[in-house]
C-alpha cells in the first residue's frame, strides 16, 4: 500500500502532465472551430477569419473546404490512438489529397476557361500536368491521386467497397423486379376478382377430363406449359379411338403380329364418381381455412380454387410481409383445424401464392383405358411413350422413356407402385411389337411381373428364347444386368462403324443399308432392395454403367423399390435416375432420399404420386390403375401371338479348350468338379483341390490350369488367389449345362 508521501509525490509530477494535455487539447479544438468558422462564415469571422478564408481560397480554390474536415479527422484519428505515431502517414495523405483535388478542379476549369476553380496552387499544378500529359491524362492522374490520398487516410479497402456497391445495386435491382411482379400479380388478383364474386373466390372450370373420361379436352395453354409434359393433339376431325387403331396398325406394320385391342382393358362405369367437390364443399372448406388462418393470427386468404379428380387445390394468397415459413410450419395445424385426411403445401411457381391440396370425398378412378385412348396417348410418335395418370385438373398425362430416359418409381406398401409399373409395362406392350421393344423384367418378389411369363417381348440375352422367363433370382438378375451392359458396348462399336449417335439414327441408316434393325430395351426392377441384399456390387456397377450410357443404344430402366433408404437408392444410383414417381413413403427422410424434398410423406396412397422430371416443376399426378384380371387377358392375347425370338449373346457353343484339358492330363469331368467346387466354397487353393482329387500333382496341374484359363488370377506381390466367379459360372452354363448351379455337387 502506499504511503502519503508516495502518493503526494506522483500527484505531484501527474498534475502539470494533465494540464498540459488538457490545454493542449482546447487549442486543437478552438483551432479547428476557428478555421471551420472563418471558411463557411466569414462574415461572421471577424478581420482574421475573412483574411484566412481569403487566403485559403486563393491558393486551393473550392478544395480548400476540405481543410476543416481534415483537421477533425486527424483529432479524432489522435483522440482514438492517443499517440503521434501515424500523424506524418496522415498528413502526407491529407495533403495529397487537397493537392488532387485542387488539381482536378483546376483542370477541369480549364475546359471551361475558368483556372481559378482550383486556386493558384491548383492552376499551377494543371497547367504543369497539361502541357506534359494533355487536359484528360491530367484529370485521370488528379483522380487517381485524390483516390490514393484517401485510400491512406481512412484505410479504404476498394475491393470490399465495389463489391458492397454491387451487392447494393444488385438487391436494389432485385426489389424492383420483386416489387413489379407483386405489383402485377396484385392488379391480376384484382381483375379476378372484379370479375367473380365479391365475396367467394374464384373457382377454375371444371376439366373435360374430369367430366366426362372418355371424351378428352385439351387443357388450358397456361397449365399446359407447367405440366408434366406436352400434350400433342390428333386432328379435329379423328376421334381418339380411331387414333389408336391407326397407331397399332401403323406399329404392327406388314408383320403377322397384331397388336392387341383395347376391349381387353374395362371403361370406367357410368355411374363412376368424378372426383370433383360441390360447391357447397369447396366453400366450406374455404371457410375452414379462413377460420383456422385467423384462429393462428396467419394474415392470408384464399385467392382461387382448382378442383380435380383426387384433390381439390386451395390457392392461398399470404397478406404483406408475411413469411411462407410460417404457413408452412402450420400445415399439421390447418390441416387439423379442417378435418383434412392429409394437407399439402406447395409453393405455385409464377404466383405470389401457396398451393394447400386437400382431398377430395368421393376421389375418382383413372383407369388405363382413358388414358391410352386419350389424345395425349394417341397422338404421341415415341415408340416408348407410356401412360402416365391425370394431373391435379383431370388433364391425361403422358411420359416418354426415351427423354426421362430412366426413372424411379418409389413407394411404401398400398401406394400403388406396383400398379404404376404395371401400366407402364402395358403401356408398351398394347402399342409396340416384340421387334420393336423387349422387355428384361426382374422380380425377386416373385408375385408381380411373373405374370407376364410366355411374351413375345421377353428378353434376356444370355437366355436362349425358349427358355427365358421373368427373372426372379438374385443370382441370375446380377448376370442378365452384365449381360446387357455387354450389348451396350456391343451396340456403341456397332453404331460407331455405322457412323450414327443414337438408335433412331441407327435404324434409319440400317434400313437404307438392308440390315436388320436394333430394337428398344426396357429393364423393369420390381424390387430393387432385395437385389442389393444378395448382389451389391455387381447390380450396383451393372445399373451404374447402364443408366450413365445406355440411353443412346436404346436400353432404359425403370427402377422400383418399396425401402427407399440411402442404403438401397446409393448416391450412384440416384445421380443417374433424373425422373422419379414418388408414391406416398413413410416418412419425410424417404421423401427426402426420392424426391430430395419434402412431400410424398402427405400423399393419399392408391396412385396418388408426385412426377418429377429434369427441367420442369414437380407435379401432383393420380396413377393409372389396371387390374391383374386386365394384365391377365393381355397376357393371353400375347401368348397367342408368338414366341420370344431373339439372338443370344453369346451363342451355346461345345466344351471350350479341350485341347488345353488334355496337355494338363486333365479330364472334363475333372474340370467341370473343380469349376464347381470353387464356386461352392468361395475360394480356392492346392490344398482344397488335393482333398478333392487325392492327388497333390493333379491338384497342381488343376490348380495351373485355372490359372491359365483366367478363372483365377494372383496379384504381384500377394499369396491370396482372386477368383472371378462370373467367369466360372458363364463357363457351365455355356459349356456344362447338364450342371445344376443351385445345387451342390456336379
Amino acid at each position: 500500500m502506499l504511503t502519503r508521501a508516495e502518493l503526494r509525490k506522483r500527484r505531484k509530477k501527474a498534475g502539470p502532465g494533465l494540464a498540459f494535455s488538457a490545454a493542449r487539447w482546447v487549442a486543437a479544438g478552438l483551432g479547428a472551430a476557428l478555421l471551420f468558422w472563418a471558411l463557411f462564415l466569414p462574415g461572421a469571422s471577424g478581420a482574421v477569419g475573412r483574411a484566412l478564408h481569403d487566403a485559403l481560397l486563393a491558393g486551393l480554390g473550392p478544395a480548400a473546404y476540405l481543410v476543416p474536415l481534415l483537421v477533425l479527422y486527424a483529432l479524432f484519428f489522435y483522440y482514438r490512438t492517443e499517440d503521434f505515431r501515424g500523424l506524418l502517414t496522415l498528413s502526407f495523405g491529407g495533403a495529397l489529397s487537397l493537392l488532387a483535388a485542387a488539381s482536378l478542379l483546376a483542370a477541369v476549369g480549364l475546359g471551361w476557361d475558368r483556372p481559378d476553380w482550383g486556386g493558384a496552387l491548383g492552376g499551377w499544378l494543371a497547367r504543369g500536368g497539361v502541357s506534359a500529359l494533355g487536359r484528360a491524362g491530367t484529370v485521370l492522374v488528379s483522380l487517381g491521386a485524390l483516390i490514393l490520398g484517401l485510400q491512406v487516410l481512412f484505410d479504404i479497402s476498394w475491393g470490399r467497397f465495389l463489391s458492397a456497391l454491387a451487392r447494393l445495386l444488385r438487391d436494389d435491382f432485385n426489389a424492383w423486379q420483386n416489387a413489379r411482379k407483386e405489383m402485377k400479380s396484385l392488379l391480376g388478383n384484382a381483375a379476378a376478382a372484379a370479375a367473380a364474386a365479391p365475396d367467394k373466390p374464384r373457382i377454375a372450370p371444371i376439366p373435360a377430363a374430369a367430366q366426362r373420361p372418355a371424351e378428352d379436352a385439351p387443357p388450358p395453354a397456361a397449365d399446359r406449359k407447367k405440366g408434366p409434359l406436352p400434350i400433342v393433339e390428333t386432328p379435329a376431325a379423328e376421334s381418339a379411338a380411331a387414333g389408336a387403331k391407326k397407331k397399332r396398325k401403323a406399329a404392327a406394320g406388314g408383320s403377322a403380329f397384331r397388336l392387341p385391342s383395347m376391349d381387353l382393358l374395362q371403361a370406367k362405369p357410368a355411374g363412376a364418381p368424378g372426383g370433383r367437390p360441390s360447391d357447397a364443399e369447396m366453400q366450406e372448406a374455404v371457410t375452414s381455412l379462413q377460420t383456422a388462418f385467423k384462429s393462428f393470427e396467419i394474415d392470408a386468404a384464399v385467392s382461387g380454387i382448382r378442383p380435380g379428380p383426387v384433390i381439390t387445390r386451395y390457392e392461398v394468397t399470404p397478406g404483406s410481409g408475411v413469411k411462407v415459413n410460417t404457413i408452412l410450419a402450420r400445415a399439421d395445424d390447418i390441416a387439423l383445424a379442417t378435418r383434412a385426411k392429409s394437407l399439402r403445401m406447395t409453393l405455385l411457381p409464377g404466383k405470389s401464392a401457396i398451393g394447400m391440396e386437400i382431398p377430395n370425398q368421393r376421389p375418382a378412378m383413372v383407369t388405363l383405358r382413358d388414358v391410352l385412348e386419350s389424345k395425349a396417348m394417341t397422338g404421341c410418335e415415341s415408340p416408348l411413350a407410356f401412360a402416365l395418370g391425370l394431373a391435379s385438373d383431370g388433364t391425361p398425362l403422358t411420359a416418354d422413356l426415351q427423354t426421362m430416359p430412366h426413372v424411379l418409381i418409389a413407394g411404401a406398401t398400398n401406394s400403388g407402385k406396383s400398379v404404376m409399373v404395371h401400366s407402364l409395362i402395358a403401356s408398351l406392350l398394347f402399342r409396340q411389337s416384340p421387334d420393336q421393344v423387349k422387355l428384361v423384367l426382374i422380380d425377386p418378389k416373385r408375385i408381380e411381373l411373373t405374370l407376364y411369363d410366355g411374351i413375345p417381348h421377353l428378353y434376356d440375352p444370355k437366355i436362349p428364347p425358349n427358355k427365358v422367363q421373368v427373372i426372379t433370382g438374385a443370382k441370375q438378375a446380377s448376370a442378365a444386368l452384365k449381360a446387357l451392359v455387354k450389348v451396350m458396348e456391343d451396340r456403341y462399336e456397332k453404331f460407331q462403324a455405322y457412323r450414327v449417335r443414337s438408335i433412331q439414327q441407327f435404324n434409319e441408316e440400317a434400313a437404307r443399308r438392308g440390315d436388320p434393325a436394333e430394337f428398344f430395351i426396357v429393364v423393369v426392377i420390381d424390387e430393387l432392395a432385395d437385389l442389393m441384399v444378395v448382389a451389391r456390387d455387381v447390380v450396383e456397377d451393372s445399373i451404374q454403367r447402364l443408366t450413365q450410357m445406355a440411353r443412346a443404344v436404346g436400353i432404359h430402366m425403370v427402377i422400383a423399390t418399396q425401402r427407399p433408404s440411402v442404403d438401397v437408392l446409393t448416391g450412384v444410383i440416384k445421380a443417374n435416375l433424373p425422373s422419379r414417381i414418388a408414391m406416398r413413403v413413410a416418412s419425410k427422410i424417404d421423401s427426402k432420399v426420392v424426391l430430395d424434398t419434402n412431400g410424398a410423406e402427405a400423399l393419399l396412397g392408391k396412385g396418388d404420386a408426385i412426377y418429377l422430371t429434369p427441367g420442369l416443376d414437380p407435379a401432383r399426378i393420380q396413377g393409372c390403375f389396371v387390374s391383374t384380371q386386365e394384365i391377365g387377358a393381355l397376357v393371353d392375347y400375347l401368348k397367342t401371338q408368338g414366341a420370344p425370338e431373339y439372338t443370344l449373346l453369346d451363342p451355346v457353343s461345345s466344351v471350350e479348350g479341350e485341347a488345353d484339358l488334355s496337355e494338363f492330363g486333365v479330364e472334363p469331368l475333372e474340370f467341370t468338379q473343380a469349376l464347381k467346387l470353387v464356386l461352392e466354397r468361395r475360394r480356392v487353393s492346392q490344398d482344397l483341390l488335393k482333398s478333392q482329387f487325392g492327388s497333390s500333382a493333379r491338384a497342381t496341374n488343376i490348380l495351373s490350369l485355372l490359372e491359365i484359363k483366367g478363372f483365377i488370377q494372383k496379384p504381384e506381390g500377394s499369396n491370396k488367389w482372386n477368383i472371378h466367379f462370373e467367369k466360372i459360372e458363364d463357363c457351365l452354363r455355356r459349356n456344362y449345362p447338364q450342371v445344376d448351379l443351385s445345387k451342390p455337387g456336379i
